[in-house]
Parts: C-alpha cells; structure tokens; sequence
C-alpha cells in the first residue's frame, strides 16, 4: 500500500510538472509607414509638462506643452521638421527631430505590441539629444543623457 501511495504521488508530480500554461496568441499590429498626420503623447517628469506632437506631414512637426493633463493652459510651443526611416529587417526604424533653435534628437521607433500604458499596447518613439553634428549622443557634465524624449501613441 505504501509503495502505490508513493508511485500515486510520483504521478501526479509529473503529471502537474508536464502541463505548461497556454500563452495568449501574440496579437501583429500594422508597421508605421510614416509618422505623417499623427499626434504623439509624452510627458516630462522633471519639469510635470504633458506635451502633444504633430507631426503634421511635408517632414514639419510641432510639440505644444501644457501645464496638466487636461492641456488647457499651453506652456510650450515648438516648431521641428522631422525625418522618418522606416524598418528593414537589419535596422530599427528612425526618427529625427530638428527644432527650430538648433536643438536635435534622434532615435527608434518601438513596434507597437512592446510595450503598454494603461494595459494599451502602443508605439514608442525614444529619441536622445544630439551634439550639434547630430553624429553622436550628447551628454552632461556628469556622463548622463542630457536630455531625452519618450512619446507614445496608441
């Protein structure tokens, strides 16, 4: 009796062991052609500004800042011109961003399926400050990003 109970056990550890979980079918969302007639959300942290991004179509964007999240109040209102390269199976897509006081950023588009805000899967573009030959990641005294921008958009 004692030798069934130990291979009654035996079985069911293995039985239990052998069973994974089903994982949800992961869903394919359509590539970003362009960036052309879209708006973008993005909100820095540092300085509590929500901000909206056109990017209006003929490679011209504008960034408006807003003081909450309700966006009444306008604080910020930036002029850019933009390009976009989409992916190819070697490379990430592109985006670079030229605002109109000479300041850059360049980055990657993040496919939406990656990443989620409020359990939404959206597009990520990450883009981080340029030098001014826009060749190279511009950094502060102490090593860090000098600045970044993160945008999403569902």
């Amino acid at each position: 009796m004692r030798l069934f109970r130990y291979l009654l056990s035996a079985l069911l550890v293995i039985t239990f062991t052998a069973c994974e979980p089903e994982e949800a079918p992961k869903r394919s969302y359509p590539e970003l052609t362009t960036l052309d007639n879209t708006m973008w959300y993005s909100y820095d942290q540092k300085s509590n500004i929500y901000y909206d991004i056109y990017y209006d179509g003929d490679a011209k964007g504008r960034m408006l800042g807003y003081d909450t999240s309700e966006r009444v109040n306008e604080i910020v209102n930036r002029s850019f011109t933009y390009t976009y390269t989409r992916a190819t199976e070697e490379l990430d897509a592109i985006v670079d961003l030229f605002f109109e006081d000479g300041q850059r950023y360049g980055g990657i588009l993040i496919p939406k399926g990656n990443l989620q805000i409020n359990n939404q899967d959206v597009y990520w573009i990450q883009l981080y400050e340029l030098t001014a030959d826009g060749e190279d990641i511009a950094y502060d005294e102490n090593g860090k990003y000098k600045s970044t921008i993160l945008m999403w958009m569902e």
